[in-house]
């Protein structure tokens, strides 16, 4: 926005802080106050910010051949990713549940666990009433919300739950 503003040479006379939208930039203002002419820079991107579309992007992993990443971007907030902690069978595990809406390759995303952590980690298959996820033996909610956020799921869309008396004791 700023290099527009001085390319087209926007700023207030008076005052060079503030801008004076042309007509291209109030086509993109509709939610800003009409008896508003002057903005500062961030109050001009934070206005037309808040006229477009909710939209988040996801990086999903190519296999086969031509392996890479294709990067796309979808409409609507990010969906979360749960982290949470439970007992199963006698035995302390982590659940991680939501991953399938980012493309993450579960089976290679739990191998990469397994190493990372010195652990056991197993893909649960989708039934008729949960949805599918990771199981990694032990409470590793904190390393494990980390790891989401370093395959780049982003960190506000990651929810740690862990239950009370159940978090990682160790790094």
């Amino acid at each position: 926005v700023r290099s527009y503003v001085s390319t087209k040479d926007l700023w207030q006379k008076q005052n060079k802080k503030r801008v004076d939208p042309d007509d291209l930039l109030r086509g993109f203002l509709s939610k800003a106050p009409a008896d508003q002419t002057a903005f500062s820079v961030d109050g001009l991107a934070d206005a037309i910010l808040a006229g477009l579309p909710v939209c988040h992007r996801v990086a999903i992993p190519r296999s086969g051949a031509a392996g890479g990443i294709r990067r796309t971007v979808r409409t609507g907030k990010p969906p979360s990713v749960q982290v949470r902690t439970d007992t199963r069978r006698g035995h302390s595990v982590t659940l991680i549940h939501g991953l399938e809406a980012y493309g993450v390759d579960m089976e290679a995303f739990a191998a990469h666990l397994q190493k990372a952590l010195a652990t056991s980690a197993a893909v649960e298959e989708a039934s008729g009433s949960t949805q599918a996820g990771l199981m990694v033996q032990g409470f590793w909610n904190d390393a494990c919300a980390d790891w989401l956020t370093k395959i780049g799921i982003p960190s506000e869309c990651v929810q740690n739950q862990a239950k009370k008396g159940q978090n990682q004791k160790k790094a």
